[in-house]
């Protein structure tokens, strides 16, 4: 076993008497536990007594102890708070060294995810940082701008978070009249997941993105996994400087690339087909179906409240059938027909 491994819990073989161990304690900061021989009995079952074997583990002597059990599933951290940049566990203050704490990011069975400052870290700039209770130990896992912030979590309640962030920079500038204007710089933006105080995944993009909107579904058959709807209100001019753009742009990502962008004012809703094996986006007055390059654009699908599920599409001349089902059975179509004389006649049934 490598000591840093080791745990409060571990149920360990003795590689020297052949009998089994149980760590009952940790200090991970100097690197040592203790271990205490369990006593079994006639059919090899732990008795939940200890006898009289006690072995103090340490980097030099792990080696001889191999890991058999490991304890049940870590809890969710409780009782931590941050108070004056200091990381406090029911009041008392947990040993950070130089860290200076910002803000909780996220919370995970035995982690803490964490946005702090070190020494050298830039302004406006900190780090995410995972803290493992049952060890005792911080880790630093990315420099991000201190915009960042959790955007949802997936797979099972808290399992992964997914955060995000995105920078700009206003300063003022003289125009070509010899006015001041105050003008907004593009810096960074990106979305990332953890799981187990590790970084899943990670993307990075080169538009800044309305956080209070983005939008994160999980995709049902594969656990664990999502796609994102970053919505982009702003794009660069000529000169560098952000302007408002005329239509929303979304931008689509699975957490490690972008997809696809679309354009959709407003807010979308993103549903899952098990027809089409993929997410049907709607906004207030469209409705887009990715894989199969559809996009059909009226009012009229507001009528189509509720009806979440696209079960069926057919496709009939100059015509296209979206067949759309509720949670008891009942369906609607929205039928869209493409004129000559009048352009898109789109109706529900």
């Amino acid at each position: 076993m490598k000591i840093n491994r080791l745990r409060k819990g571990l149920e360990l073989l003795n590689k020297l008497d052949g009998k089994m161990y149980k760590v009952t304690s940790t200090d991970m900061l100097n690197g040592v536990g203790v271990a205490e021989e369990m006593l079994a009995d006639e059919e090899g079952c732990w008795t939940g007594k200890f006898g009289d074997g006690k072995a103090t583990i340490t980097d030099k002597n792990a080696l001889a102890f191999r890991i058999v059990n490991n304890p049940d599933p870590y809890p969710i951290p409780e009782g931590y708070s941050i108070e004056a940049g200091k990381l406090m566990k029911d009041g008392k203050g947990v040993e950070t060294g130089e860290l200076v704490f910002v803000k909780f990011l996220a919370v995970q069975p035995d982690f803490l995810i964490l946005a702090a400052k070190k020494k050298g870290t830039k302004k406006g700039m900190v780090e995410v940082m995972s803290y493992q209770v049952s060890r005792d130990r911080f880790i630093s896992l990315l420099t991000v701008p201190d915009t960042v912030k959790p955007v949802k979590y997936i797979n099972g309640d808290i399992k992964d978070a997914v955060l995000g962030y995105s920078s700009v920079t206003e300063k003022g500038m003289i125009d070509r009249d010899g006015k001041t204007k105050k003008v907004r710089i593009f810096d960074q933006a990106g979305l990332f997941t953890i799981s187990n105080g590790k970084v899943l995944c990670y993307c990075q993009f080169r538009s800044p993105f309305t956080m209070e909107d983005a939008l994160i579904e999980e995709i049902p058959p594969l656990k664990g996994h999502y796609e994102a709807f970053l919505p982009v209100d702003e794009e660069e001019d000529e000169d560098g400087y952000l302007v408002p753009r005329k239509t929303r742009l979304w931008m689509r990502t699975d957490g490690r690339h972008i997809i696809s962008n679309l354009e959709a004012d407003g807010k979308i809703q993103a549903d899952w087909s098990f027809a089409y094996n993929g997410f049907v986006l709607r906004t207030k007055d469209a409705v887009i179906v990715p894989r199969e390059d559809i996009e059909i654009h009226s009012p009229k699908v507001a009528e189509l409240k509720g009806y979440d599920t696209l079960i069926d599409i057919t496709k009939e001349g100059w015509e296209y059938r979206l067949t759309f089902s509720n949670g008891e059975y009942k369906f609607k179509t929205l039928v869209s027909k493409s004129t000559r004389d009048r352009g898109y006649i789109v109706t529900v049934n």
